[in-house]
């Protein structure tokens, strides 16, 4: 087992960057997935129906379609397995 405590007044060093912007959705396959926060399940169907309005050749893979456990959302696993399912893009929500 090993723990980690963080000083609360200092800052914690950022080892691993979010992954680099898309250049453009256009004929992207994006996930959206859902950490189960405030309201996402109304969200997440507005920014889907939002983004293909904006970007109708992007395939927009509903929140519905990936069950993933809150506590893994942003694992490694969950990357394999959204590239696996050819997925470009992930968009997580909600924030609380």
């Amino acid at each position: 087992m090993r723990i980690e405590v963080f000083n609360p007044s200092g800052a914690t060093e950022i080892t691993r960057p979010h992954a680099p912007r898309l250049d453009t959705l256009k004929g992207k396959t994006i996930y959206l997935l859902s950490n189960e926060q405030w309201q996402a399940h109304r969200t997440l169907p507005l920014i889907r129906k939002l983004l293909l309005e904006r970007f109708p050749t992007a395939t927009i893979v509903p929140h519905t379609e990936l069950s993933v456990v809150r506590a893994q959302i942003d694992g490694d696993e969950v990357a394999d397995l959204v590239k696996q399912k050819g997925g470009q893009a992930v968009i997580i929500g909600n924030a609380a």
